[in-house]
């Protein structure tokens, strides 16, 4: 299995001040794309942290994307582009997309009197200076932060394309340049993971042992996973694979099982 590698940046979020809300809707696009996560790790600010996450995950053979998210913004405590540079050994330098981009947006500000002049500041002259070289600057149509995506040497044993994007932490932000400019891009060609739900009203998640056991047994490359649901009272039974027709199988096995009530 190849997927995903997932690092979310931000002292707030290991501080508990914010909810990673980024790392779940982002494994769930990863997931519809064929590129499952592998792994979700939270780190926070610091540049030294950033680089061995980074570096963990590129060593990962089955990673065949890495997804760095925050830290990309115009203040001091914004590291991830000097991480991203010093992992992937790269000088920082002014990337001239990425600069006509924020002209723009500040262009188009002062035109409509929301900010007094047009000047590029210091703080948003940050967010251009990224790693050198990046296969490509993703187009951010919801902020400044420029999206960037940097390719990775094969990972020993492996084969295909590994890319490394760094995205903003902002949700709006992230969410936009995934859908529109990462995921029709560079997840092409991922074969998706079938997913069937069994669910139950009532059910005790113990007697569900052995069906489970049954159906591991039977088909070893189906996931199965049981999970109650307290708030409505049900437990679900999600079985995934990359076959839907032997997932649809091994659903009907735990159908003549354990009838679920329609």
């Amino acid at each position: 299995m190849h997927g995903t590698v997932i690092i979310a940046v931000g002292d707030e979020l290991l501080g508990g001040f914010v909810l990673d809300t980024n790392s779940h809707w982002l494994a769930q696009q990863v997931r519809d794309a064929g590129f499952g996560a592998l792994h979700i790790e939270v780190v926070g600010d610091q540049v030294d942290a950033i680089v061995a996450a980074i570096h963990r995950a590129a060593s990962n053979p089955r990673a065949d994307r890495v997804l760095v998210c925050g830290g990309i913004g115009p203040t001091t405590d914004d590291r991830t582009l000097e991480a991203v540079a010093a992992a992937l050994d790269r000088r920082l330098e002014v990337n001239e997309d990425a600069l006509a981009h924020i002209e723009g947006i500040l262009r188009r500000m002062a035109d409509a009197g929301w900010v007094t002049s047009s000047e590029v500041s210091d703080a948003n002259r940050r967010m251009t200076n990224v790693p050198s070289d990046p296969a490509a600057v993703l187009f951010n149509r919801r902020g400044m932060a420029p999206g960037l995506v940097y390719a990775l040497p094969s990972a020993p044993g492996g084969d295909g394309e590994r890319w490394l994007a760094v995205l903003p932490g902002v949700p709006r932000e992230l969410k936009a340049l995934t859908v529109e400019e990462l995921i029709p891009a560079y997840f092409r060609g991922g074969v998706a993971t079938h997913v069937v739900e069994v669910r139950y009203r009532f059910a005790v998640e113990a007697e569900f042992f052995e069906p489970m056991r049954t159906l591991e047994r039977e088909y070893p490359d189906v996931s199965v996973g049981s999970y109650p649901q307290t708030e409505t009272r049900e437990l679900v039974i999600r079985l995934r694979g990359a076959d839907g027709e032997r997932v649809a199988a091994a659903a009907a096995m735990l159908r003549e099982m354990r009838p679920a009530a329609e």
